[in-house]
């Protein structure tokens, strides 16, 4: 590697704090600190400073808030943390630890309260990322008008979109209440950034593989108190950094043989998504290894029972550790079935008349709550759902399939989505464009992923479950981490020396 991805923070927050050179100072400042005990002084401080200027600007003095505003807007920029800033700190910092190189680009200076300027500037900016991590305040469930106007932006410039397609993406978001709309502001800006050809990451194992940052502030200054919330967000940090180093990697190797493809057909009548999956094996022209498990026929799949104890062992990926063991039940076959493995294509058939539908989707993605639990069977493997579409069935599966599937700690591809009408897929062209190109993606994917050593932060952490974290401490998380990790290594390094070629 020649040099270090660079991630690139947009902060789509009007009232923050830097801009001009503070910009440069604060990059800087980032990199000098050397602890998150270090971090979190710096950001509580910074958070202060922003306090305080809105103090001086007019609030003491209660004067109309576009007053004030246009008050704040008279400094240099060059001190000071908005809450989303403070966010986008501490996930840029642990970027940088982890390897990246940092940016940060405040979209008020581009995208103004009254009128935009130097979209060029914004453009270059673009252009020279690596990564994305979108930071943003939350309307109604929703980013702000800020990040809005940056992905029309990039949905607007097809150079733009040619250069972030592949690339990986995260999101940071600011909420006045512990459930005031940040999941759905995250999740709405995956599905559109997923959209436009980037790759959808969360955070990573320490807050348990969520959509991304969530952070609690209600008033100015006050996101520095939300421990937790911090901790995604250094979450978010790391995970978009390895993510981009892995994808950085792959440069440097070739892929020796096949991609290994997994389909999990989990919604289906009389066989048609079945024959949608081999259309498209066959158009690969045996570039792939397919492994198609049609989960709707020939058994059951039974329903999860929310055991307190999930996994229900210590052991490594091949035993089945989940307590639900009919012999007729699908999982327990399929499981055996679902190691190591490239690509994960979710499938469903999806139409207005239930009639003849099978479905086990639900079933299915809960029953996978073991290989979650059991430290992220899936990590930094590529999904990209595929669903057959009636038009007005309105199920929303491929917005499903991204929110359930990202939590398994896996990267998301745009979801394909066949429209059907009258019997005939109205877009199989486009589809078949969306599955190139994310064959092209996994291939990196997968050169990054087999050419590194077992990440500690893939490690699952039980947040919340407190009898399954009893229970995890009478076995030894050391002992569970040790049989898991070592397992997974030595695949690995077996798969890399068969698949992967130094160029």
């Amino acid at each position: 590697m020649t040099h270090k991805p660079k991630i690139i923070a947009l902060s789509a927050s009007l009232r923050n704090a830097r801009w001009g050179k503070g910009i440069g100072d604060l990059i800087e400042m980032i990199k000098t600190i050397k602890n998150k005990d270090e971090l979190m002084d710096f950001a509580g401080q910074e958070a202060k400073v922003h306090l305080d200027q809105f103090v001086e600007a007019g609030r003491k003095d209660d004067i109309p808030f576009d007053d004030l505003y246009k008050n704040l807007r008279k400094l240099a920029g060059k001190k000071g943390l908005c809450n989303s800033e403070v966010g986008m700190v501490v996930a840029l910092w642990a970027a940088y630890q982890v390897g990246c190189d940092i940016d940060y680009v405040p979209l008020s200076s581009y995208f103004g309260a009254s009128r935009d300027v130097d979209l060029e500037g914004l453009r270059e900016k673009a252009l020279s990322a690596d990564a994305i991590l979108l930071c943003t305040p939350v309307y109604f469930g929703d980013r702000s008008s800020l990040a809005s106007d940056f992905i029309e932006f990039v949905r607007a410039d097809q150079s733009l979109c040619e250069h972030l397609a592949g690339k990986p993406v995260a999101g940071v978001a600011v909420g006045a209440k512990r459930n005031g709309g940040q999941e759905t502001t995250l999740i709405y800006q995956l599905l559109e950034m997923t959209g436009i050809g980037m790759l959808g990451v969360g955070n990573d194992s320490d807050t348990t593989s969520q959509y991304g940052g969530t952070i609690l502030a209600g008033d100015i200054g006050t996101a520095i108190g939300d421990s937790y919330g911090l901790a995604t967000t250094i979450g978010v940090g790391r995970r978009l950094a390895h993510i981009a180093l892995s994808l950085h990697r792959a440069s440097d190797f070739s892929l020796r043989g096949k991609l290994k493809v997994m389909f999990w057909i989990l919604q289906d009548e009389d066989g048609y998504a079945l024959e949608r999956v081999r259309a498209l094996v066959e158009r690969s022209g045996g570039s792939i290894d397919a492994n198609i498990l049609d989960l709707v026929v020939g058994g059951e799949v039974g329903r999860c029972i929310a055991c307190d104890i999930c996994p229900t062992h210590v052991g490594p990926d091949v035993e089945y550790r989940c307590i639900v063991k009919k012999k007729t039940d699908k999982f327990v076959e399929a499981h055996e079935k679902m190691l190591d493995y490239d690509v994960i294509v979710p499938v469903a058939l999806s139409k207005k008349d239930r009639k003849g539908i099978l479905n086990v989707y639900q079933r299915f993605i809960e029953r996978t709550r073991y290989l979650r639990r059991g430290d992220y069977l899936f990590s930094d493997v590529c999904v990209m759902p595929l669903v057959i579409e009636e038009i007005g069935a309105s199920e929303y599966l491929d917005v499903r399939m991204l929110t359930s599937l990202i939590r398994q700690h896996t990267v998301m591809s745009r979801p394909a989505v066949a429209y059907l009408h009258k019997g005939e897929i109205l877009n199989w062209d486009e589809v078949c464009d969306s599955w190139d190109t994310m064959l092209e993606n996994a291939k990196r994917l997968t050169l990054g992923r087999l050419s590194q050593t077992y990440n500690k932060h893939d490690a699952y952490n039980p947040v919340g479950y407190i009898l399954s974290a009893a229970k995890d401490k009478e076995i030894s998380v050391a002992e569970r981490r040790e049989v898991l990790s070592n397992d997974r290594e030595i695949r690995r390094m077996e798969h890399a020396a068969e698949r992967v070629t130094l160029k």
